[in-house]
């Protein structure tokens, strides 16, 4: 295949991939339909299929999407700040999807407990996510940010678990601030050295 057959391909592929991302976000799950994101993106849903074979398939390739951006707030978040300033600017990005992400999350979890590929892309992309604030906090331990003695994966799964629940806290009518402030002092003092 020429290259830039191959370009065009992939280039094509992340914009079905993006147009299904807002879909996702906006609709839920069961409200999209590949119909829809074919309709938004100007082709027919056979020209959907040559790239996805089914809805869950692009519904895994936006989990993927959506770990990499998180990737990205989460660099930019602590890029020349310290660690309380750092927490509080990624808290800010996050709390920006909390309506959006947590009602999409809730009914995936839903659908997993019937439906075994979604079940197996949600079990992925938490191992996935997990995998990225690891990478992220062994890189803050080479830098000092994070001390050398801390256990990254157990940090990782803590520092997860703590803004889920505060975010679905938030979701439920925390005041933001309240939530945030209690984000960055955890976050202390999970990461102080005796």
């Amino acid at each position: 295949m020429p290259r830039i057959i191959g370009e065009y391909r992939d280039d094509v592929k992340k914009k079905i991939i993006r147009t299904a991302f807002t879909h996702f976000l906006e609709k839920g799950y069961h409200g999209t339909t590949m119909g829809s994101i074919a309709e938004s993106l100007g082709v027919t849903k056979p020209a959907l299929y040559q790239y996805f074979p089914g809805k869950e398939d692009l519904f895994a390739a936006v989990a993927e999407l959506a770990r990499d951006e998180f990737k990205g707030t989460l660099e930019r978040s602590y890029a020349g700040r310290d660690l309380k300033a750092g927490s509080a600017a990624l808290f800010d990005a996050l709390l920006h999807y909390v309506p959006q992400f947590n009602s999409m999350y809730a009914e995936m979890l839903l659908l997993a407990t019937r439906n075994e590929r979604i079940r197996a892309v949600l079990v992925q992309d938490r191992r996935e996510d997990i995998w990225v604030i690891e990478r992220f906090i062994r890189r803050q331990q080479e830098t000092g940010l994070v001390s050398r003695d801390l256990d990254p994966r157990v940090l990782a799964l803590a520092c997860d678990a703590l803004a889920n629940g505060l975010l679905m806290d938030v979701l439920m009518g925390m005041d933001k601030d309240e939530a945030k402030a209690v984000w960055i002092a955890a976050i202390t003092q999970l990461t102080r050295t005796a």
